[in-house]
């Protein structure tokens, strides 16, 4: 599906120029065109792939990105999966599902520690079972159809008493807004700042509820790739993984100059909004885990418990080692 595109000097030497040999034009760098999905419409948590492709970071390693924005972790996975996508984001619930039941993919680095995720409400929710019978609205391939059926199962509750109200995420600030739907699956750095923008406009104060907060202890966003491809070439996935942690760490130092590079790429965006989007994933990136271990790796102990976790949850019924769900774990 993605030709690889030669770039070369033999135009000018057709032309006659003069100029390269042909030692030199078998040197010239060779750019794979990708495909890459975020998990949801863009927002300040994706910028450092765009401040890698502005400033040539994926290119040095060989790619032509093209960055794509989808509606969920599941929709990712689906595509990465099929091989409409060649990389893609998505929340570590979701792909462990997906691993258990078939799904030809792997995560390879480590994106966000911890979630991100949680709920917005415009009323505190404090514990899990406070949201019993409460509506949510969710898009069918959000991850938190995934993440709340895990934490109501550390805590005993039944998760088949959870509303789930069926939502493209284009209309979940309207729906909340409007009383359609009591709770929300949004993002303390994607949803929350410019929700809180919205609400305030109309007179009303938006909750948030973290999962972190509510015992989800995993890993949050990794990066997946489908598993015949990384056998056949993990070197590829290591270069895009050494050029996203370029780009990462690029933006955690330059925060306000990778909301310009986001809202240049994007002009429909809101700079206030995509710095305080991207602040808040900062957080999700450095932790106590990643200040002992390094930013973007995982360990065969955590991996473990995230799967778990999971099969525990899901009633899953397969047997899962950390290298089923990473093809690399450091750096």
């Amino acid at each position: 599906m993605h030709k690889l595109g030669i770039l070369t000097a033999s135009l000018a030497a057709m032309l006659g120029f003069g100029g390269l040999t042909v030692e030199a034009q078998a040197q010239a760098p060779t750019m794979k065109k990708i495909t890459f999905l975020t998990n949801y419409v863009y927002n300040g948590r994706h910028a450092p792939f765009f401040v890698g492709r502005d400033k040539g970071f994926y290119k040095e390693a060989g790619f032509d990105i093209d960055i794509t924005p989808a509606t969920g972790s599941g929709f990712v996975i689906t595509a990465v999966d099929s091989g409409k996508a060649d990389y893609g984001m998505a929340e570590i619930g979701p792909v462990v599902q997906a691993i258990a039941k078939g799904a030809k993919l792997k995560a390879f680095m480590v994106y966000t520690d911890v979630t991100t995720s949680g709920l917005a409400s415009l009323t505190p929710f404090k514990t899990p079972e406070s949201i019993t019978g409460k509506r949510i609205a969710a898009s069918q391939t959000d991850s938190a159809r995934v993440i709340l059926p895990i934490i109501f199962d550390e805590k005993k509750l039944d998760a088949s008493k959870l509303d789930w109200q069926a939502a493209d995420p284009g209309v979940y600030f309207s729906l909340l807004l409007s009383n359609r739907a009591d709770l929300f699956t949004a993002s303390s750095d994607g949803d929350m700042p410019a929700l809180s923008k919205v609400a305030a406009a109309q007179g009303k104060t938006v909750e948030f509820t973290s999962f972190v907060d509510w015992g989800y202890d995993v890993f949050g966003y990794v990066l997946v790739a489908a598993t015949p491809n990384l056998e056949k070439n993990l070197d590829e996935a290591k270069r895009f993984a050494a050029a996203t942690r370029k780009a990462v760490e690029y933006a955690i130092k330059n925060p306000d100059e990778t909301a310009d590079i986001m809202v240049k790429a994007n002009p429909a965006m809101n700079r206030e909004t995509v710095l305080a989007q991207w602040t808040g994933a900062i957080r999700s990136m450095q932790t106590p885990y990643t200040a002992e271990h390094g930013y973007g790796v995982a360990d065969d102990k955590r991996i473990l418990r995230t799967i778990d976790l999971v099969k525990k949850a899901l009633k899953l019924d397969a047997s899962l080692k950390p290298d089923d769900l990473f093809a690399i774990k450091g750096k």
